[in-house]
């Protein structure tokens, strides 16, 4: 795969909640549907703790907000375009996210549409919609390791912990409250917006 897409190390970029302003849409959609006011602070990535309903009636709701059109209008995150652009000088751009095969289309022309030029390859880790015990506890690092990524950009604390655990070099985004609070390894570098990230991959070189 390395070869296919160059020499160039190569950076796995998550899409949620760092290049797409995803749990905005996904707060609102919940609190419209249930009737409820949850905040940013109520997140999680285990929905039917976060609504509180079975994971049954979690993943019928999923289908219901991939079908209202939701992630189409996702804005972007502030800065990500003109960060995405000076990395790719440096570094092969992937786009690695949890999402499942399905809306593998609608996350393509989503990138392409607020980020042209900018990836070069966009991979679903299917974590999510194959039936998966647990699904919420997994993380990308299997995906990293057949990729050959040597850095991870994620918002979620487990995805740059299991990224840490095979040796992947991760950057937790964003001062969320989802990750504020954890305990990570000393590996794992936080940049709380994408300035800060491409200060931290200027300190890469050499």
């Amino acid at each position: 795969m390395s070869e296919k897409l160059g020499s160039k190390k190569i950076i796995a970029v998550d899409i949620d909640d760092v290049l797409s302003r995803s749990s905005e849409v996904i707060i609102q959609f919940g609190n419209e549907r249930f009737n409820i006011n949850l905040s940013q602070e109520d997140l999680t990535e285990d929905l039917s703790e976060m609504w509180q309903i079975s994971r049954e009636e979690a993943e019928e709701t999923w289908v219901e907000y991939l079908a209202n059109g939701a992630m189409e209008r996702y804005d972007v995150v502030p800065e990500a375009r003109d960060a995405l652009h000076k990395l790719r000088a440096d570094y092969t751009l992937i786009a690695v996210t949890s999402r499942r095969k399905v809306l593998m289309d609608i996350s393509q022309k989503w990138l392409d549409a607020n980020y042209p030029g900018c990836i070069d390859k966009l991979v679903c880790a299917q974590i999510y919609g194959e039936g998966k015990q647990d699904a919420h506890l997994l993380t990308k690092a299997e995906v990293l390791q057949e990729l050959g990524a040597e850095f991870l950009i994620d918002d979620q604390p487990k995805h740059c912990i299991g990224a840490a655990s095979v040796g992947v070099k991760a950057v937790l985004f964003g001062g969320y409250p989802w990750n504020r609070d954890v305990d990570i390894p000393k590996s794992v570098v936080r940049c709380n917006n994408w300035p800060s990230v491409v200060e931290y991959f200027d300190g890469q070189r050499g």
